[in-house]
């Protein structure tokens, strides 16, 4: 086990349910052609990576992921994969090929680590500046 990892088998027995969204081309994952939604009993502790591997997901394969109508990653940058899910959470996941919801575009709250990342890094290079809502 590394020392990132929630610990799998002290919750051992212990499940919660997570309400998945998957759009674009990932919506084949479950069942769907455009659009799926699922709920699913997972491990307590699970990540967001871990929902992709049940899924047969590659993160590669995934853009924008949204956790409680939250912006946690954009496409290529891979830095919610190891967030921690919890009992009732909403995930959205949208194909990495799947153009930016038009739902999301003004207003979009975005979590303080992709901020930072937005911030910090060189990813975004045309975005308004004071459109991005604090969490």
């Amino acid at each position: 086990m590394c020392y990132n990892e929630p610990n799998l088998e002290e919750a051992r027995g212990t499940f919660m349910e997570v309400e998945i969204a998957l759009y674009g081309k990932i919506a084949r994952a479950g069942g769907g052609k455009h659009v799926a939604v699922l709920t699913r009993s997972l491990p307590t502790g699970s990540r967001i990576r871990d929902v992709l591997a049940a899924l047969g997901l590659q993160p590669e394969e995934v853009g924008l992921i949204f956790v409680n109508s939250v912006l946690s990653d954009l496409p290529g940058l891979h830095i919610a994969l190891d967030d921690e899910l919890h009992a009732g959470d909403h995930l959205g996941l949208f194909a990495a090929d799947y153009i930016w919801p038009y739902q999301y575009r003004d207003g979009t709250v975005v979590s303080p680590r992709l901020r930072e990342a937005i911030a910090t890094g060189d990813y975004l290079h045309h975005h308004p500046r004071g459109r991005w809502s604090e969490t």
